[in-house]
């Protein structure tokens, strides 16, 4: 099995550029199977699904709780896991809620989570950011159509110092992580899913 993270901030294309991907993969026959939360699955995946709907968790608990849920891909998949034949295809992983704690300055969790993410990077087959400024997600926002109080926060103009120190954070793990980068604008959709499935083919090849 290859696993892929498809890594990015919201608004930045991961939902409609992963489905292109698996689209584009299931019509060439390859096995796809997606993930929200982690590459185990199983009950990991629905303790990090209750974790993320928590409507009024204390945020530093939540980093805690997504770090701890993580754990379990340090190790084989249980019966029943993610880890099959074909591509794993991850939204999101490890160095983002590690990208939170930093620009949180929660700097004890942000040590432990660093270590974490150290350890499950080598479960990691290939790493893709998406690469979208913080204007163009907001206008993505906007033309969702699917206003919500935490979206609304995130994207108001009192959090945009913190959206800046976030998206610095992050693209510096991702950098450091070897994440491949891909400017995904709002017509690049089908172009990153073509770049991402032509990722996997090469490393494919070279297995």
């Amino acid at each position: 099995m290859i696993t892929v993270v498809v890594e990015g901030l919201d608004f930045a294309g991961k939902t409609t550029v992963c489905r292109e991907v698996h689209d584009r993969l299931s019509e060439a026959s390859v096995p796809v199977t997606d993930s929200l939360t982690c590459l185990t699955g199983g009950f990991v995946d629905r303790f990090l699904d209750l974790v993320y709907r928590a409507p009024r968790m204390p945020s530093l608990l939540r980093s805690a709780l997504y770090h701890l849920g993580y754990v379990p891909d340090l190790f084989p998949a249980p019966r029943g896991g993610r880890r099959c034949r074909g591509v794993l295809l991850q939204q999101s992983y490890v160095h983002r809620v590690l990208a939170y704690d930093l620009a949180s300055r929660r700097r004890l969790l942000g040590w432990a989570a660093g270590r974490l993410a150290a350890r499950l990077a080598g479960r990691v087959d290939l790493f893709v950011y998406l690469d979208c400024p913080l204007d163009e997600r907001r206008q993505r926002y906007l033309r969702s159509g699917d206003p919500n109080e935490r979206d609304d926060r995130r994207f108001s103009a009192g959090q945009r110092l913190f959206e800046e120190r976030l998206e610095s954070e992050l693209r510096r793990l991702a950098e450091q992580a070897g994440y491949v980068f891909i400017e995904n604008r709002d017509s690049d959709h089908q172009k990153s899913a073509a770049r991402i499935v032509e990722l996997i083919e090469e490393f494919t090849e070279k297995r």
